[in-house]
């Protein structure tokens, strides 16, 4: 597994190569990106950028993977334009999210070798991957709501056409609601008397509690179940706990599975706090690599999660 990191500073490059990122991603101003932050400021430095890495045996991809963008003719035709400068600029791969975005990039010339999906574009099931696929995808980035589970079709789909995939590290990216590290639930940012602000994507703006999910047309003798179930999804809907779905269990499943990349892509990070975090990742891969050479395999889950529930954000 390679660690990929992402970068908004030319100087990031070394630092972050030399403490373990095997590849790097940026996002550039003007292209539609998705969280406009931390981008680099044009394409000429981006151009700069490129060199830098390649210098360093690095790989650069590019994000142009905003969900929604729009265009007007005059647009379409300057962002074409923008790809292309990009692509000859040194970008190795395009991360989209958009189908829009990829059919722009199939008019670049000559065509960019590379398309990564982005992991914002719900794939969550082996019929959507292959989708993309026939549209050229070169690499999965895979939802971080999708557990090893979920996804071993994907997995399984792109091993068989040599298709690249790749994870966030659960620690350093993403909701954190999602990943099961979230305090978004505690009295000092959420309780029942103090709905969250409008336009919140993970709380429901509604006052007091929710009243409990009916049930319709249940099998009698599972009807005992019935009270856990509906409690939980009241919690999650509403103010309880956060699932647990992207957590040291589910890396660990997808490391052993083969996935071939582990991102870290906060941009807005300060450079140092970039090159700690990618020294963190590089720690737990090799703790990973560690465990599964010397021990059998439900051992080597089990001391890995043993060893992740103590890490306190610096150090296992």
């Amino acid at each position: 597994m390679k660690i990929l990191s992402c970068f908004s500073d030319i100087k990031e490059i070394k630092p972050l190569a030399a403490a373990g990122a095997g590849e790097l991603y940026c996002a550039v101003a003007g292209l539609p990106s998705f969280g406009e932050p931390g981008s680099l400021p044009d394409l000429g430095e981006f151009a700069k950028a490129a060199r830098a890495a390649h210098r360093l045996g690095l790989k650069v991809s590019v994000a142009v993977n905003s969900v929604m963008p729009s265009f007007t003719p005059g647009k379409e035709t300057r962002l074409v334009k923008d790809l292309a400068a990009a692509s000859a600029a040194g970008a190795d791969a395009f991360i989209v999210s958009n189908p829009s975005i990829i059919e722009l990039l199939s008019q670049v010339q000559p065509r960019p070798a590379a398309v990564h999906l982005s992991s914002v574009q719900p794939c969550f099931n082996s019929l959507t991957a292959a989708f993309f696929l026939r549209l050229g995808v070169s690499r999965i980035i895979l939802p971080n709501q999708l557990s090893p589970y979920e996804a071993h079709k994907i997995l399984e789909l792109c091993r068989e056409r040599g298709v690249e995939t790749e994870i966030f590290d659960y620690r350093f990216f993403g909701c954190a609601y999602v990943n099961g590290r979230c305090s978004l639930h505690r009295p000092g940012y959420y309780t029942a008397a103090a709905a969250v602000q409008k336009g919140s994507m993970c709380r429901l703006n509604l006052p007091g509690s929710l009243p409990v999910p009916r049930t319709v047309g249940v099998v009698p003798e599972l009807k005992y179940k019935l009270g856990g179930v509906t409690g939980r999804l009241a919690d999650r809907l509403g103010r309880g706990g956060a699932p647990r779905m992207s957590n040291a269990a589910s890396f660990f499943d997808y490391f052993t599975a083969g996935v071939g990349y582990l991102k870290y892509g906060t941009r807005r990070d300060p450079s140092e706090v970039k090159v700690r975090k990618v020294k963190d990742m590089r720690a737990m891969l090799g703790l990973a690599e560690e465990l599964t050479a010397a021990l059998s395999a439900g051992k080597a889950r089990a001391g890995f999660i043993e060893k992740l529930e103590g890490w306190d954000g610096t150090k296992y």
